[in-house]
This record gives C-alpha cells, structure tokens and sequence, in this order.
C-alpha cells in the first residue's frame, strides 16, 4: 500500500511521539533516523502525532514535517517501506528486519483474489498446505510447513481462538469481510505464545477506523444459489475511532460426500449460511494513550451426510471474542500493551448415537478467558520485550468430561538489536500448565545484510503442542481417552536467503522440525491415544513476487518429507510437493488474475494404505471499475473442472463462478 506511492506519507504517519519531545521514524535505518532527527531538532521543537489523533501543534509543524520526509523519501525512494510485522516478534518491527519466515496478506489481497473463505485464501501462501472434507463451512485444517492442523496456533487480534476439546479452528468460520490483514509465521513459536505454536502461527487482524466517515458495501451471486451481503462503516476523529461491519452469506452447497463414502452417504445437496458481525471502538486520551473495546460474533448453520440416519443433520457454529485493550506509552523508552478478552466457540449438532442409533442433539462449548500484557522497552542494547500471558480454559459438553478447566500462567522474555549489517532477535518463555506443569521454551533468529540486495537467515526454536480435552478425558461409553499423555515437544531450525532486486522478493528456505511424544490413535488398543512416535519433517521452500512488464507475479513451490519417524510412513493428507503461481494485470479500468494451486499425492490414512492423487487447479479472475467508489467483479473457481480429493470421499466443489458489485467510499 504504502511503499514507492507516497513514501513521505508513510515517514510521517509512523513518527513514534515521545515525553521529552524527540522523534523516530519507524522502518529506517539507524544513520538516516539520526540524521533527520537532527533535522528536525534544528527547525522545530514537535511532539508528533500518530494518524489516531491530530493536535494543533503538529498542524502548525507539519509542513516542515512533510519537507523533511520528502527530501528523506526523494533520497529513498528505490527502497519501498517494507510492512511492520507484529506476530514475528510481539514487537511491530519492519518485515525486512526480520530473520522471521513471515507473510502477510492485506484486505485489498483478499478483495483482488479468488479466495472465498479464509482456508481459501491461506491455501496461497508459501509453504501452507489446505484441507478440506467438502465444501465451505464444513471441517477443514491447515498445515504449516508440514505440521499437524492442531500444531499451528491461531489468533484474532492477539486472543486465541478455536475448540479446546478438538485443538483445531474452524478456518471457514472467519469471514473475509471482517478481516485489515492477515499475519502468517512460519516457524516453531511456543517461546512467545505457548502451546500449538508448532508449525507456526496465523494471526488475523480485524478492521479498524481510519480516516474521514468511509462506508463500504457489496453484494454478491454465484453457482449453487449462492448469495453474500457485507456492509459497514468506519471513522477516525481527533478524539475517537470505530469500525462495525455485517456479513451474511448462503448456498445450498453441492454433496459433500461420495457414494464411496458408504457409510455416511446422502443424495443430497449439504447447505449453509453464515452471519456475522464486528466492531472495534477506541478513545485517543493523547497522542500516546488509547482505550478500546472490540469484539465479533459469527454463527454458521452447516448441514452434513450421516447416512441418512438422522435425517438432514446440521451443525450450528457459533464463535465469539470480546476484548477491552489499553496501549500506553509510559515514557520515552517503555510502551505497554494490555488486553483482556474471551473468547467462546461453541458447536450444537443434530448428530447420530453410534450406540443405539438413534438422533440425538450434541454440544462442545469452549470458554478461553485471558490476559496478555506486553511492555516493549527501548534500551542502548536493544529492544526487550517483558510479558505476562494468562489463560483460563473451560468447557461443557453433553458428553462428560473428568476434567473441564485448566489455566496456564506465563512470563516472557524477549529482545531484537541491529548490529551494523546484522540482526539478533530472542525469546524465552515460561510457563504453568495446571495439567502438565512448567513448560519452558525458546527461539532465536539472526540475520545478516549481504548487501543492499542479499540476506542471510537462520532461526532455530521449541515448542509444545498440549493434549485436548478429547485426548484426555473424553468419554464415549468405553476406554477412549489417556489422562496419562503427556505434551507433545518439538524442536526445529531453518537456514533461509533472501534476494531483492528488479522489483522482485525471493527466498529460499530450507527447515527441519522434529516432534516427540506425538500423540497418535493406536489401532490395536481401540484407537487409544497415545505418545508413541516421533515426526520429523524436512524440507525448503522457494517463493517469489514482483512486478514485470506491468505484470504482477508471485508464486513459491514447496517440496517436504513429513514423516512418522518410527514407520517412515508420510503423515496424513500432506503433500510432499506442493506450490501455486499467479498473476495480474492492470489495463485501464480493467483488471485480471489468474492463479494455480497444486499438490501432488497424498495419503489420508497414516498407514499409508489410502491414497488420493495430485492436482492442479485453476482459477480466473476479473475486476472493473466502474468509478471510483464502485466496482464490478466475476470469479471463476477451479475453471477447468477438475475433479479431486482433499479427503478422501468427500467432494471438492466443481467449475464454480461468484459475480459481486461492490461500494468503497466516503458515504458521510
């Protein structure tokens, strides 16, 4: 968004104000912040001001301001600002300054692509491999470089989120709509955030206000009878921000299984309709201080196959998160982050008894209650970050449970230097698991500047993944569930090179990650779990975009070994080549994409013994403005029709099209 436009805009709008009146423009290499800070020491005297809140001072100084980032940004202009990055490190740092394997998607990446969902649109990133067993809205998991879905950790707005009882999130769950940007760490994570930060973290940042009163709107028809609304309204004002925004969409979705699929098949169309809703409102006390609340409330209605018996089974979704933040700046030297939420995932299914085969209503409600305090002080050494973590797990369920709470307390410890041409980044974390007791893990980075064109990084890190509820105290009639598991731990370190240049990013990652005590079913003790194997996955990942010819490309290919140490078999559903190519054009007030996601076989089984084969499909995209708040869409999804499993009997959907017209402007 920002770099090569308007880079004197982006200096000035992340001037970081201070107590005793110095500045610092965020993203710049030491020697230039120190250079134009005598710069502007000389001419003015300014406490300066972040885009939440404008004072009348910094009115009156910002045309000196403006001069001074322009004549910077002139002199820089061959360098575009790279993004701040916050999941990498807990520390808004500049993407480039990271030794972090890092991605991140923006709101108009999202309106550009032909991605419906957010599974979809994660299926493009680097590395990421995407599973599905039908259509949207039902089960769907993701895999980091490799790792089990319930290893990858995911967040919205820095609270955790999902099921405690399964360990996974409902990807599908979160809408498009509501979502500014959207953070992917690739890498082991647990010494920031704890459990499940395995393969990595996904970290998604819901909408903020921003600028004069802006409305948005747009509506949208496709295959399958599918419809979608979105509305919404955002504002920032001297004092005060907010944003509220509503989504709604529905289908009467295709069959989801395949007559294969003996036991559960239906001759059916599975449905599904999807309401949303967010807001975020926060008060500016000055320049420095901000109170906030925010939160969102999803419910999705999704229909299933169960064999006929009961009949037209649904499940009823629903995930909520309310938070109340506080983010000071003490002094010059110390920032403090405060957030305190909950949030609640719940799912209520007209399901079928096993036993005695009669329909029967089930429930799994998840309470996570927490407190995340971050304080990011600036030294002469560095940058240290002091946390604390808090988190209060609860359930309730139709199916009892020995044991429905635990909480876990943590401290952390991290730090981040420039050191001329290199960069040291470190974490320590320790933690109180009321369950598994302390847990203490750790990562460290180090990147080195080649030149102005060429990067060296290596990261190395652990991790532990926690037992679910299920896993543990499950009870479903019989022997079924192991009180006496034990945390998965892994440990995991990757060697990368970046190269910018002509208008392109590349890198090439190579990884390693070894898990022991991986929890598995075992099929000859009535699929009791238990901590028998170690994983060990390898592998690198080569990815790129850029611009050429007016064209915009970007594609990465991944090649991987993720196996059971212990049988050499490749672990389910997880593609040992796997990659996407896209690109796009702009020409007048037209624009094109086209995009490819592959992945060659699988196995959905961990005995090897069910095998799905590879795939590439295809999708096309076509955009036109017509004025410069409206715009007019059509997306063709997998356009050539191919048919191929994601697991195996079930359905992916065939040739599909999506047409919407959208509103984006000022409406006050």
């Amino acid at each position: 968004m920002f770099p090569g436009a308007r880079p004197w805009l982006w200096c000035c709008r992340n001037v970081v104000s201070s107590g005793n009146n110095n500045a610092v423009c965020v993203g710049q290499a030491a020697e230039d912040k120190t250079a134009i800070m005598k710069k502007f020491r000389s001419v003015f005297r300014v406490r300066c001001a972040t885009p939440q809140r404008h004072r009348a001072s910094a009115i009156r100084a910002a045309a000196s301001t403006l001069a001074l980032c322009a004549a910077f940004a002139q002199a820089q202009d061959a360098t575009p600002v790279e993004p701040l990055v916050v999941t990498a490190t807990r520390i808004a740092t500049a993407q480039d300054s990271l030794s972090s394997d890092t991605t991140v998607i923006t709101a108009a990446q999202l309106a550009a692509s032909n991605a419906q969902t957010l599974g979809e649109a994660l299926a493009s990133v680097p590395g990421v491999q995407f599973s599905r067993a039908g259509g949207q809205g039902q089960p769907a998991s993701l895999y980091i470089r490799g790792a089990n879905a319930n290893q990858t950790l995911v967040l919205v707005d820095g609270l955790r989120i999902g099921s405690a009882t399964l360990g996974g999130t409902s990807f599908d769950l979160l809408p498009l709509a509501m979502i500014d940007h959207i953070e992917i760490l690739r890498g082991p994570a647990s010494g920031l955030y704890g459990s499940d930060a395995v393969g990595g973290v996904v970290q998604i940042f819901t909408k903020r206000g921003k600028g004069t009163p802006h409305m948005y709107a747009s509506v949208g028809y496709g295959t399958d009878r599918t419809t979608s609304e979105t509305a919404g309204l955002a504002s920032t004002s001297e004092d005060n921000r907010f944003s509220f925004d509503f989504s709604h969409k529905q289908s009467q979705g295709f069959n989801v299984t395949k007559p294969s699929s003996a036991f559960y098949y239906e001759d059916d169309r599975d449905g599904y309709k999807q309401t949303s809703g967010s807001f975020d409102i926060a008060h500016f006390f000055d320049a420095s201080n901000e109170l906030g609340v925010r939160g969102y409330w999803i419910q999705s209605d999704t229909a299933f196959d169960a064999g006929g018996s009961p009949v037209n089974p649904w499940t009823r979704e629903t995930q909520t998160s309310l938070a109340l933040y506080s983010r000071n700046q003490i002094n010059s030297n110390w920032l403090s982050d405060l957030s305190i939420g909950q949030s609640h995932d719940q799912s209520h299914a007209d399901a079928l008894d096993y036993d005695t085969f009669l329909p029967y209503p089930s429930r799994f409600d998840t309470r996570q209650k927490q407190l995340n305090w971050s304080n990011t002080v600036t030294s002469s050494v560095g940058k240290w970050l002091l946390g604390l973590d808090y988190l209060d797990e609860r359930i309730s369920s139709t199916t009892n449970y020995t044991v429905d709470s635990r909480h876990t307390k943590a401290g952390l410890l991290g730090w981040q230097n420039d050191f001329g041409a290199n960069h040291l980044q470190a974490n320590l974390r320790v933690e109180n698991n009321s369950q598994f007791g302390s847990q203490t893990t750790g990562n460290i980075g180090y990147l080195l500047h080649l030149n102005s064109q060429w990067q060296f990084t290596a990261n190395a890190g652990t991790s532990f993944h926690a037992p679910t509820f299920n896993d543990l105290y499950f009870d479903c009639g019989y022997v079924c569930a192991n009180p006496n598991l034990q945390a998965e731990k892994g440990r995991a370190f990757d060697l990368g090179l970046r190269w910018q240049a002509g208008g392109f990013n590349t890198s090439l990652v190579g990884f390693e990650n070894r898990v022991r005590n991986l929890i598995v079913l075992d099929a000859n003790n009535n699929y009791l779990p238990e901590n028998l194997n170690e994983a060990r996955i390898e592998g690198f990942t080569l990815a790129t975009q850029g611009t050429l010819g007016g064209f915009d490309l970007a594609g990465s290919v991944t090649r991987q070994n993720p196996f059971d140490d212990a049988t050499g078999h490749v672990l389910p559903r997880r593609a040992k080549i796997l990659g996407e190519i896209s690109v796009a054009q702009s020409v007048g007030q037209w624009r094109w994409n086209a995009a490819m996601n592959a992945a060659g076989r699988r196995f959905d089984d961990l005995a090897n013994q069910n095998l799905m084969g590879g795939y590439a499909a295809f999708d096309l995209g076509l955009d036109y403005a017509l004025s410069k708040t409206w715009k007019a869409g059509v997306r063709l999804n997998n356009a050539f029709d191919r048919d191929y499993e994601l697991v195996r009997d079930y359905n992916i959907q065939g040739r599909a099209w999506f047409v919407t017209l959208s509103y984006d402007g000022a409406g006050l």
